[in-house]
């Protein structure tokens, strides 16, 4: 998957190799498979030709926070924070320069809905929640993005604490159903995630 606004400078974390940042305003590709990781490469690079250099594909991790206070959350534009269930115990801003005591950081997204599974599994962002809206959502909307965060290091999962099954339409291998919403995370935050959404489900689903 890839974003062609990608804004900032980002760095992936290879264990290995020196960690290389990510040119900024030349949008980011990004790749994985079952077993093998997932890599980021400048998109520009890939559009322009630029000739092959060594190490040109960084291997990305999730981030390592494992205080929801200090996580930084992605979530949809067409949503509001308010509507999810970490706003009963926090309040949100967009500045990261002023997080204060009670808040907890909100990314502005750069591209599109799989731009959210980007964030997690390049360790920019810590969280991407979503309550589910309809009754069907369809498995390319987040197949990919999934498969990007679980190969990074992270975790995919229902509001329940299900793994979201994406061979769960067993015909046409097209639906995904997620019970109340989709929660990934970096792994280190996710069962508290799974405590303050059941805490508050009968509010916020209700």
């Amino acid at each position: 998957m890839g974003c062609p606004h990608w804004q900032e400078s980002n760095k992936c974390i290879n264990g290995v190799q020196e960690e290389k940042s990510i040119p900024s305003e030349t949008g980011l590709l990004m790749v994985s498979h079952i077993g093998c990781g997932t890599w980021t490469r400048s998109l520009s690079s890939v559009l322009n030709g630029t000739p092959k250099i060594p190490y040109s594909w960084t291997r990305c991790f999730v981030d390592g926070c494992s205080v929801v206070a200090q996580a930084r959350f992605c979530i949809i534009e067409s949503e509001p924070w308010e509507a999810l269930p970490p706003s009963a115990f926090f309040t949100s801003t967009t500045n990261v320069d002023s997080v204060g005591e009670g808040q907890v950081l909100v990314l502005k997204p750069s591209c599109g809905s799989l731009c959210k599974y980007l964030l997690v599994a390049s360790g920019r962002g810590s969280v991407f929640i979503q309550r589910q809206k309809e009754k069907v959502i369809k498995a390319w909307d987040h197949a990919v993005g999934i498969i990007c965060v679980l190969e990074a290091g992270g975790r995919a999962t229902d509001w329940k604490g299900n793994q979201v099954d994406l061979a769960a339409d067993e015909a046409g291998r097209r639906s995904i159903y997620p019970q109340d919403g989709f929660l990934v995370s970096n792994g280190k935050l996710h069962n508290q995630l799974l405590e303050l959404i059941s805490s508050t489900s009968s509010t916020v689903l209700g």
